[in-house]
């Protein structure tokens, strides 16, 4: 009976110590996301870095985007919320890259956008190139575009035949060329 007492015991002691054990990892994860999720790259909204790899080929604020020549572009957007207009004042993106290097489009096959809510979406480089296609907003109807926060000064990639804005990148805070 002693021996049957002894296995029971060492069952539960083995029990509590893997229930211990996976508790502990969970609590590990989680602050190692948390830790990763407050790194976030050091982008905040406001600025837009566009880089190849590790290096900065430039940055642009709202009021550099102003500087170059803009376009206004009313499009509906199809969701399950319904349809929405909107009167999006931006630039192509491709007059942005062409303000840093006119051969970037040929040195990089894709773009990889990201939001400041880490929302990642990618493009290829024959979308950008497509007339009347892609762009930089930072407007809705002549209004600037609210930033997460709620602030002003926001930026948003639009894909103009992504009709359902499914790759929108909202909140915009970089573009990887690759």
């Amino acid at each position: 009976m002693d021996e049957a007492n002894a296995v029971k015991s060492n069952s539960i002691s083995s029990k509590k110590i893997l229930v211990f054990c996976i508790m502990l990892l969970v609590l590990i994860v989680a602050f190692l996301s948390l830790l990763e999720r407050g790194k976030s790259s050091g982008l905040k909204e406001g600025a837009l870095v566009i880089k190849a790899g590790d290096t900065v080929l430039g940055s642009f604020t709202v009021a550099d985007l102003r500087k170059l020549p803009t376009v206004d572009k009313r499009m509906t957007i199809h969701s399950t919320r319904g349809n929405t207009v909107h009167d999006f004042t931006g630039v192509p993106l491709l007059t942005v890259l062409n303000s840093i290097d006119p051969a970037l489009t040929q040195k990089h096959k894709k773009i990889v956008s990201k939001g400041v809510d880490n929302y990642t979406s990618g493009m290829s480089m024959d979308e950008v190139l497509q007339p009347d296609n892609v762009y930089i907003v930072y407007a809705d109807y002549g209004k600037p575009l609210k930033t997460k926060a709620g602030g002003d000064g926001s930026m948003k990639v639009i894909i103009c035949n992504d009709e359902f804005g499914q790759r929108f990148t909202y909140w915009l805070v970089s573009l990887e060329l690759q």
